[in-house]
């Protein structure tokens, strides 16, 4: 295991290892045993022989990159009109299981795949450069980016490696505002730690598995029309405001749903992994204009700031029927925004600024959005995401991602897997060519770099309090 890692560390790979954002790059230089030993080692390292103390310049460092996006926030709700707009507002957030951007707006056999999720965009503000940043921990990388606008962890999950840190979650912030905060999941409380974390976020109640009647059976537990349907029910004896998360299950792979319940003809599709996620994708556009209606007739939508986003891609990894149902070949620079590209869509309580919104966002902008919509300055907050509802957009706002690369709407930066600088890939975001000058895309991947250090160090050294920017 040594001489390997050793020869690497202190040759061709060294400013791989002193970076170390991304365990798929060692694992590509080392191997499975070098991989093994040296992420032993790291945690040896980082729990014993240095006792879990990092030195003063990262924490400094750390301290830094929060402030500035700190300062970034507080900079948009002093001058943007749209602060405070909708203070009071009941909050609504929605995570969709494995639903992806690329699904949105298509057709197929001339039949609409998300007719409901089409009309909601008539009155809504969608924004179809918006991505997702999770790891390995996948949904709740997702849950953790989108409530604690934080990056997930290189490998497992922070809810279950760290759920007893502190975290700086939009539930908590909320309550603070005197807002009910409540999570909504029909599966198993244990699964991803959720009740543990879930007390952690500051939620009053988890709603889970054991909250719901089964009497919709469907994949790993209640169909999502039934689970909505059964959750506004339960948000309608709600003191308000309130804030409501849920997460949808029915789009879980491996997709297969009953015969009963595929409304959607998918063609040559039929009896394929991608034909069964169409049909997912399909039945949960359905649910969502059910849910749609149910908030309405409970009196709640025109009370609330409703909002929804996918949480990961789909894990086919077969690029054929993406090209097949999209129409057309895709470069590396369209694969890589359609296997993150997920949907990010936000209803005002007045209906106003409908539109699609083209700047770059991600998940880690969720919490920010929906708390300067509300008038709750989050400048002093660990944060690392900027708010999407605005005015103007944020000028020069990247989206980073686990592995490195980001996304500007300029460029789209991707990380070398093997270390080397030179085999970094930059790419113009408009048309996707490569460019052959890879150096415009530096700055960006520097900054990368630092928001990725600065959260890790904040979630696996509990020291998210630390962050807080003094009042």
């Amino acid at each position: 295991m040594y001489a390997p890692v050793h020869k690497a560390r202190t040759t061709w790979a060294a400013d791989l290892f002193t970076g170390n954002w991304w365990n798929l790059s060692l694992y590509n230089v080392t191997g499975v045993l070098g991989f093994h030993g040296y992420d032993l080692y790291r945690y040896a390292d980082e729990h014993w022989m240095r006792g879990g103390t990092p030195a003063p310049a990262e924490v400094a460092e750390a301290k830094e990159v929060f402030r500035e996006r700190g300062d970034a926030r507080d900079q948009l709700d002093a001058t943007d009109p749209l602060f405070g707009r909708y203070k009071g507002s009941n909050v609504i957030l929605v995570q969709l299981e494995a639903f992806q951007s690329f699904v949105v707006g298509q057709r197929i056999g001339g039949q609409p795949v998300t007719p409901n999720i089409d009309k909601l965009k008539a009155d809504s503000l969608y924004f179809d450069n918006f991505y997702h940043q999770t790891a390995q921990g996948r949904t709740s990388d997702a849950d953790l980016a989108a409530n604690a606008s934080l990056q997930p962890l290189p490998s497992g999950s922070v809810f279950t490696r760290f759920a007893q840190h502190a975290y700086d979650s939009l539930a908590l912030t909320l309550k603070d505002g005197g807002y009910a905060a409540n999570a909504f999941h029909a599966y198993d409380g244990g699964f991803w730690n959720r009740n543990m974390m879930y007390d952690t976020l500051g939620y009053d109640e988890f709603y889970s598995k054991n909250a719901y009647a089964i009497d919709e059976p469907l994949g790993w537990s209640l169909g999502d029309k039934s689970f909505f349907k059964q959750s506004v029910r339960l948000m309608a004896a709600q003191p308000q405001p309130f804030y409501s998360f849920l997460i949808s299950l029915s789009s879980h792979h491996p997709y297969a749903l009953p015969a009963s319940v595929q409304t959607l003809d998918v063609g040559a599709f039929k009896g394929t992994m991608f034909g069964d996620y169409l049909e997912a994708v399909h039945y949960v556009d359905a649910a969502i204009g059910q849910l749609v209606g149910e908030l309405k007739a409970a009196g709640l939508w025109e009370r609330s700031i409703f909002m929804f986003y996918g949480d990961h891609d789909n894990s086919i990894d077969d690029w054929q029927p993406f090209e097949t149902f999209l129409g057309h070949r895709l470069n590396d620079a369209e694969r890589f925004r359609v296997l993150k590209g997920v949907p990010f869509l936000v209803h005002l309580p007045d209906g106003a600024r409908a539109g699609t919104y083209r700047q770059a966002g991600g998940q880690l902008d969720v919490a920010p959005t929906a708390l300067h919509l509300l008038g709750i300055p989050s400048g002093g907050k660990a944060m690392l995401g900027t708010p999407l509802v605005t005015a103007q957009p944020l000028a020069g706002k990247e989206v980073v991602f686990r592995s490195g690369a980001f996304i500007d709407g300029k460029v789209l930066y991707v990380p070398p897997e093997d270390g080397l600088p030179e085999h970094s890939r930059c790419y113009d975001f408009a048309s996707g060519g490569l460019l052959p000058d890879a150096s415009r895309c530096s700055p960006g991947a520097q900054d990368a770099v630092r928001e990725l250090q600065a959260s890790d160090l904040a979630v696996t050294r509990d020291l998210v309090p630390a962050m807080r920017r003094e009042p």
